[in-house]
């Protein structure tokens, strides 16, 4: 159990955190989606494209 005096003090830096934004900037997930890695639809575009060169390679070899 923690002391009053201890309690208090922890519930005034988190009030004066938010007072002064400190939860609002969240950066974990600021870039979200900006690399390919990010998003499912342009993992499977990539994969399509890539599927697609493999497709075409073998067709000009005669394999497929």
């Amino acid at each position: 159990m923690s002391s009053k005096p201890a309690k208090c003090a922890r519930m005034s830096e988190v009030a004066r955190n938010v007072k002064n934004g400190v939860y609002l900037s969240m950066q974990r997930f600021a870039n979200y989606g900006s690399v390919v890695e990010d998003s499912i639809v342009a993992q499977q575009r990539e994969a399509d494209l890539k599927l697609q060169k493999i497709l075409s390679n073998k067709k000009a070899k005669g394999v497929a």
